[in-house]
């Protein structure tokens, strides 16, 4: 039986026009088209679905609803039952070419993470966060732009490396989040503990931080052509945590003329890259 392993699709999609996704990877070779014929699909919102679409195919061309303006659906091909492993993210805008970084956040489920390695870290009060300390994981791409990231199922692949690059911190992502530059202009932030666990990233600090890790060398070059604008983004999604989430008193510690702490603020390393660090003052979220 042929089974979707991968898809592609529109990091935005416009409301009111057309979006189109595809299958783009099986379980097996050469899938057989009647086969292929049978891939259903499934558009949600949260846990909402807003529309589904039977035996269409391996590719979806889908009418974006007008009201679905400034939120984000997932769309999933499936053969039985849809997986979020298995699917793409889009935000509905109302101009495709929209300037500025947009934020994707993909949740454990989302890339995949292994079900044998549970998810590490002590639960940590949401009030008992003070601080957020930037790192830089020093994994490149493998391609010319070795700070910048192409497509989401390399994102996923990545994040699922982290859960055993670490050993020494635990077989889990070290990090509450590890970010993503993407080639488009979004940054994608990966859930490693999450908002709600201590990390093992920044000794002395575990509890009392949030820690995002930027993944790439910085300090290498080529950048990320929109690190700038994915920077002022990730200082947009703090102040909503800070502001709706719970976190109110993130930022209470922080190094004099900024809001975040690079990790060579408190340690000889460093991480998190010169040219990270030197943008440390565009991730405002006071």
């Amino acid at each position: 039986m042929v089974l979707v392993r991968e898809v592609s699709g529109p990091a935005k999609a416009l409301a009111g026009g057309q979006a189109t996704y595809q299958a783009t990877k099986f379980n097996v070779p050469n899938p057989p088209a009647d086969e292929v014929q049978q891939i259903n699909w499934i558009v949600k919102r949260d846990e909402e679905t807003v529309a589904q679409f039977n035996q269409v195919g391996a590719t979806l061309v889908f009418d974006v609803p007008a009201d679905l303006l400034g939120q984000r659906i997932r769309v999933m091909p499936f053969r039985h039952s849809p997986s979020a492993t298995v699917s793409v993210m889009s935000r509905v805008v109302a101009d495709i070419n929209t300037v500025g970084a947009e934020i994707v956040v993909l949740s454990r489920s989302d890339w995949g993470a292994r079900t044998d390695l549970p998810r590490l870290g002590a639960i940590v009060n949401r009030g008992s966060r003070t601080e957020v300390f930037i790192h830089h994981t020093v994994i490149i791409d493998d391609d010319e732009t070795t700070n910048e990231w192409e497509g989401l199922d390399e994102v996923k692949q990545r994040m699922r490396q982290l859960q055993t690059a670490r050993p020494d911190l635990g077989k889990d992502v070290p990090y509450n989040f590890v970010a993503f530059c993407m080639a488009g202009g979004e940054l994608v932030l990966g859930e490693g503990r999450g908002l709600d666990r201590s990390g093992a990233h920044t000794v002395g600090h575990n509890h009392s931080a949030l820690a995002v890790s930027f993944q790439g060398n910085f300090e290498e070059l080529p950048l990320p052509a929109n690190l700038d604008a994915q920077l002022t983004a990730l200082g947009n999604w703090l102040r909503e945590r800070r502001e709706q989430d719970g976190f109110a008193n993130l930022g209470t510690d922080r190094p004099l003329g900024r809001e975040v702490f690079g990790h060579r603020d408190i340690k000889a390393t460093d991480c998190p890259g010169q040219h990270v660090f030197d943008r440390l003052s565009l991730i405002q979220f006071l």
